[in-house]
């Protein structure tokens, strides 16, 4: 990708831009995330806080995960399109939704979570490390993704 790069929601209303390189990039398969996307997964994009900028009016929504960790989604107010999330757990982080980048070219999961509640026609990469359900240990996704974007295959 090249810096910085941008994204908007859907009406226009919300614009970002995106000035450093990600930390990795996910799709996650819980239940939670299929129910708030309406399809089979969700992903996102782990960006520090610092090179986020965001223009536009935002209403937001939080709730706990199943480890008790808060997460708040930022929508558009107007069309509703979530745009980004931040965790209680990624301090300094935000998770961008990488469906709303003006190009999405190129982005695609360095890892996957929650492959227990996947949906059955799913096939997972063979070569991405997957994890049955969220990883309590950060420490242990980012050697993982280490160990894949090493191999020359991450974004």
């Amino acid at each position: 990708m090249n810096f910085p790069f941008s994204g908007s929601c859907q009406c226009g209303g919300v614009v970002y831009t995106v000035s450093d390189n990600p930390l990795l990039t996910y799709a996650c398969h819980c239940t939670e995330c299929q129910k708030r996307t309406g399809s089979a997964f969700s992903m996102g994009m782990i960006i520090a806080s610092g090179s986020f900028e965001v223009e536009g009016e935002l209403s937001s929504w939080a709730r706990t995960s199943d480890l008790g960790h808060e997460n708040v989604r930022y929508s558009c107010k107007k069309c509703g399109n979530i745009l980004y999330g931040i965790g209680s757990t990624l301090s300094g982080f935000i998770k961008l939704q990488p469906g709303t980048l003006n190009s999405t070219k190129g982005v695609s999961p360095d890892v996957h979570f929650w492959s227990a509640s996947a949906q059955s026609w799913f096939s997972f990469p063979s070569d991405v490390p997957i994890f049955d359900k969220q990883p309590g240990d950060t420490a242990e996704v980012l050697a993982a993704i280490q160990q894949y974007q090493e191999k020359g295959e991450g974004s």
